[in-house]
C-alpha cells in the first residue's frame, strides 16, 4: 500500500495493463509500433514503425528524450522514410540509402521521425553487446513503454524517479541535459533518483 506522500512525489497509474504477450506493442498515443525480433543467432532487435498520420509523429515527438547508453553501441538501419537524429548536439537526417548508423557508448542522442513526415518511418534498431545483465532489451522496452502508455491513457505525468529506475536497470542515462555534463555526475544523479529514491524510498 502506497502512502499519500509517495504518490504525491511519484504519481503512478492506478491501473496497469498487462505487458502484452504478442511480439509487438504500441507506444503512447499509438504513435509508433514496436515489433520484437530475434535472428537465427538469437540477436534481439526492434522494428519501429512511426505513423506519418499521427499528430505526435508530425510534431517530432514520437522518439525518446535525450539519453546515453553507457555500455552498448546502438545501430539504426532505415527501411523507409527519414529518421532525424541528434548526436552530441549535431543533427543528421538518415534514409535507407545512408546505410547503418552507429551510436557509440557515451553519446548523448535522441531520434524521431523527420517532420513533416510524408510516409511512415520504418527502421530496425539493436544494441551490442547483448550479453550484459543490464541492457537495452525486450524486458526493458515492454516495462518502459507499458508504463508510459498507461500514464498517457490515465493523464498522468510520468515520474522522473520511475524513468530513472528504468534507465538504471538498462545502463541508460535518461536524466540528460542538452548541454555537456560529465558522465560520472549524470550517473550519480540517476543512481540517487532511480535506485536510492525510486527503489528504497518510493518502492
Amino acid at each position: 500500500m502506497m502512502a499519500g506522500w509517495q504518490l504525491w512525489l511519484s504519481p503512478r497509474p492506478l491501473r496497469r495493463t498487462n505487458t502484452p504477450l504478442e511480439p509487438r506493442m504500441f507506444s503512447p498515443s499509438d504513435a509508433a509500433l514496436y515489433e520484437f525480433l530475434y535472428d537465427d543467432i538469437g540477436r534481439f532487435a526492434v522494428r519501429e514503425t512511426h505513423y506519418a498520420d499521427n499528430k505526435v509523429v508530425q510534431n517530432g515527438l514520437s522518439g525518446p528524450p535525450l539519453h546515453i547508453h553507457l555500455k552498448q553501441t546502438e545501430y539504426f538501419e532505415i527501411q523507409q522514410g527519414t529518421l532525424a537524429v541528434v548526436k552530441n548536439e549535431k543533427q543528421v537526417m538518415l534514409t535507407k540509402d545512408d546505410g547503418i548508423l552507429k551510436i557509440t557508448p557515451g553519446t548523448r542522442h535522441r531520434f524521431w521521425a523527420h517532420s513533416p513526415a510524408r510516409e511512415d518511418l520504418i527502421f530496425k534498431v539493436w544494441a551490442e553487446p547483448q550479453d550484459g545483465q543490464h541492457s537495452f532489451d525486450e524486458n526493458y522496452l515492454r516495462n518502459a513503454l507499458g508504463y508510459l502508455r498507461d500514464c498517457q491513457m490515465q493523464n498522468i505525468n510520468p515520474s522522473i524517479f520511475q524513468m530513472a529506475l528504468f534507465g538504471w536497470s538498462s545502463d541508460t542515462l535518461f536524466i540528460t541535459p542538452s548541454f555537456w555534463v560529465p558522465l560520472w555526475i549524470l550517473r550519480a544523479i540517476q543512481f540517487v533518483a532511480g535506485h536510492l529514491i525510486g527503489v528504497f524510498l518510493l518502492g
